[in-house]
């Protein structure tokens, strides 16, 4: 799900059984929008002061912000949040070689199809929000994602597109979905889920807002997911934020 302030559009997407299928309502506020993937559930406060604020699900997400989730499941605060989820194919293709590259988590132009890695205070933003997801997940009982680099790659390939051509969608223009873009990156996606936010300035922020809206939390939440990669870019006309997973 992407997640922006509490005043925007959250969008949610799935795909169950070979079906696609769009689903939810707006919040769009006109400051801001998001979308979001798989499951979400409330943060609690002791994370990283983690306050509440409510994204909406949507079948769409407008460019502005407001978090987003997408879940082949998919779900279309600045921009609200906006969740997308894949439950289709099970567990996924050869387990042993998509968590090949994974470690675990510690404390313009045409669509790029690997995100060159953050840095600077960008690649702290992915290391915290890997962090408080995890955090989460503790809480609900999950076992922790591990970082997996073609998961991330993928990721930062989304925010970097979002903010290089300036839309604030699950679907690149091209239609490629995350799913799309973790093959493309060498990660044989099966199960996925992806949340996308624009808009907050903070990891914190972005959680808070993604964490209080349902499709986002559900993806963050979901003991079936294994592997996680977050993108973070933060050009002018955002901060863009991306969070991918894997079954």
């Amino acid at each position: 799900m992407a997640a922006i302030a509490a005043a925007g559009t959250v969008a949610v997407a799935v795909v169950a059984g070979g079906v696609f299928a769009l689903s939810g309502r707006d919040e769009d506020s006109a400051s801001t929008r998001a979308a979001a993937s798989v499951q979400q559930a409330p943060l609690d406060a002791s994370v990283g002061g983690l306050s509440k604020a409510s994204p909406t699900p949507t079948a769409s997400v407008p460019p502005s912000a407001v978090p987003s989730a997408t879940s082949r499941k998919t779900k279309g605060p600045t921009a609200k949040p906006s969740a997308a989820a894949r439950r289709t194919a099970g567990p996924g293709t050869a387990p042993a070689q998509r968590r090949q590259q994974s470690a675990p988590v510690g404390a313009g132009a045409s669509a790029p199809t690997a995100g060159t890695p953050a840095t600077g205070k960008a690649a702290d933003y992915v290391q915290r929000i890997a962090a408080l997801v995890n955090a989460e997940r503790a809480k609900a009982g999950c076992s922790p994602l591990r970082v997996d680099g073609r998961v991330r790659a993928a990721a930062q390939a989304h925010a970097d597109d979002m903010a290089a051509r300036n839309y604030y969608e699950h679907v690149s223009p091209e239609g490629r979905h995350a799913d799309d873009r973790m093959n493309a990156a060498g990660y044989p996606a099966g199960k996925w889920g992806e949340n996308i936010h624009k808009g907050p300035k903070d990891p914190v922020s972005a959680m808070r807002d993604w964490m209080n809206s349902p499709a986002h939390r559900d993806n963050i939440l979901d003991c079936g997911f294994k592997d996680l990669g977050v993108g973070v870019n933060l050009s002018a006309n955002g901060p863009w934020w991306v969070q991918n997973f894997g079954g």
